[in-house]
């Protein structure tokens, strides 16, 4: 398999060219300083503290905390409402419960209004757990956000409220 080239330098010339034409056409080459890949950027850029601190010293995914930090603010979910807030796929959501649920860290009961579905709640064991990694998270959080004005921080917002409910629409659609 031939490696990919790292410049346009050594790129072939029909790759060159291909990526020539598609910029006098107007489309956008995917490449990582589009908005999309920024984005996935900066979330792996979060998540580092995350694999470097409490990943290993909890035996923890980022799924399984993502799940986690749902359940300690809307206790009582379903897997699918934990899917859902995340944007995680439902089979993700499912795997991170089946080990929170092992691990001790989360229970489940019947829902009494439908049979079918199981609702989620953090044990002692998972509140402690988000108790002693959430001040670690909430500071990351605040120490990224204070680059921005207060109006600043309400327009990311409010894109990023747009942005969530469009790509929503895209995979409802597909």
């Amino acid at each position: 398999m031939k490696a990919l080239s790292r410049s346009s330098s050594t790129a072939s010339p029909a790759r060159r060219a291909r990526v020539a034409e598609r910029a006098t056409e107007g489309a956008q080459t995917l490449a990582p300083d589009m908005a999309g890949f920024r984005l996935l950027k900066l979330t792996n850029l979060m998540s580092r503290p995350f694999f470097g601190q409490f990943a290993r010293q909890h035996a923890l995914t980022l799924n399984e905390w993502r799940s986690i930090v749902v359940l300690s603010s809307r206790p009582g979910s379903a897997a699918q409402d934990v899917s859902a807030a995340t944007g995680l796929h439902p089979m993700n959501i499912s795997r991170a419960v089946i080990a929170l649920r092992k691990r001790g860290l989360v229970e489940e009961a019947r829902d009494p209004d439908n049979h079918r579905r199981m609702l989620l709640w953090l044990t002692r064991a998972g509140e402690d757990l988000f108790a002693s990694i959430a001040p670690h998270s909430e500071a990351q959080n605040r120490r990224l956000f204070d680059v921005l004005s207060a109006e600043e921080l309400a327009s990311f917002t409010r894109t990023l409220e747009k942005l969530t409910a469009r790509a929503e629409e895209i995979t409802r659609d597909e």
